[in-house]
């Protein structure tokens, strides 16, 4: 009668340790139902920072290549490659572009770094505009990256390109930049400029830029966060295009 007792008891006890080391084999659920696995996590981070790696070289040989192309359109395709890539060398290749011979990849390198806000492009942007040789168009568009850069280091020269301007769309986009600064020292040109310029469309643009650097109006250059500073560069110069509008830019 001892022995089928213990049985009984040891039966029991016996399936409730095979139970509790089946549920402790099976793995804790995830998102999803799939079990959390850390190392895995960090092995994908590291293949798609990898990844990120390779197409940042691979576009960065490709444009280089471009820009030793003799074909002036070929180098601005180029230049296209570089727009999102952030690297270092993208913004030697860009600056260094500023100086091509041929002006659609000079205005093509000087859009582009304007869109990227590089503050490394401000002096040698700056020289441009003092420079006589420097085509008409080109300053143009160095006044308007120089007002997307956002830097006030750019007011003087802005304020003594608007003053040496004798086009409507000139002038207007050197008002443009000086309100998108929002450099107080502006104020006073372009106080002038709001009550004395021959074209309606500069004094209501230079009116707009002093209301920006009083804060009255919002301007491009807000102190912004990272994720503000992720938004689309098409975005952050639509006005830049709506003014390209009203000046009918033939560029």
């Amino acid at each position: 009668m001892f022995k089928p007792r213990l049985a009984l008891l040891f039966f029991p006890l016996t399936a409730a340790l095979l139970l509790t080391r089946a549920a402790s084999a099976q793995p804790m659920p995830g998102a999803g139902g799939a079990p959390p696995n850390p190392l895995a996590n960090i092995m994908n981070h590291n293949n798609n920072s990898a990844s990120d790696r390779t197409t940042t070289q691979h576009d960065l040989k490709s444009a280089e290549a471009g820009l030793g192309d003799a074909d002036p359109r070929v180098r601005v395709e180029a230049l296209r490659k570089l727009r999102n890539v952030n690297d270092p060398q993208a913004d030697f290749l860009l600056i260094r572009s500023m100086s091509d011979p041929d002006t659609r990849v000079r205005v093509k390198a000087i859009d582009i770094l304007g869109g990227r806000g590089n503050k490394d492009a401000v002096a040698p942007m700056c020289q441009f505009l003092f420079l006589r040789s420097t085509e008409p168009v080109v300053k143009m568009h160095v006044a308007a990256a120089l007002g997307r850069i956002g830097d006030d280091r750019a007011v003087r020269p802005l304020i003594q390109y608007l003053y040496e301007a004798t086009d409507e769309r000139s002038r207007g986009t050197a008002v443009f930049a000086l309100g998108e600064i929002g450099d107080h020292d502006a104020t006073d040109v372009l106080t002038s400029a709001a009550t004395e310029d021959p074209s309606p469309t500069v004094r209501r643009l230079a009116q707009q830029a002093i209301q920006k650097i009083n804060g009255e109006i919002p301007s491009s250059h807000p102190v912004t966060t990272a994720k503000e500073q992720a938004v689309p560069t098409d975005q952050k110069l639509s006005k830049l295009r709506q003014l390209d509008q009203e000046l009918n830019h033939p560029y």
